[in-house]
């Protein structure tokens, strides 16, 4: 669970998209196509996986 104030301050991570993904997963997961969820983890995650790292490395330095 992510903070509004978090959420606010790195307004260049797609949030509602990752908001909506989660929500997709955990309520339709029976509608999950497996292509989309492929496309996700090959195009998508690699690029939020470092900002990921740099929001940890953000929060270590505090």
């Amino acid at each position: 669970m992510l903070s509004k104030e978090f959420i606010e301050s790195h307004p260049d991570s797609p949030w509602k998209q990752i908001i909506g993904m989660r929500h997709y997963l955990v309520h339709g997961y029976y509608q999950i196509s497996a292509d989309e969820t492929w496309n996700t983890i090959k195009n998508d995650l690699p690029i939020f996986k470092g900002k990921v790292l740099s929001y940890l490395n953000e929060i270590i330095s505090e």
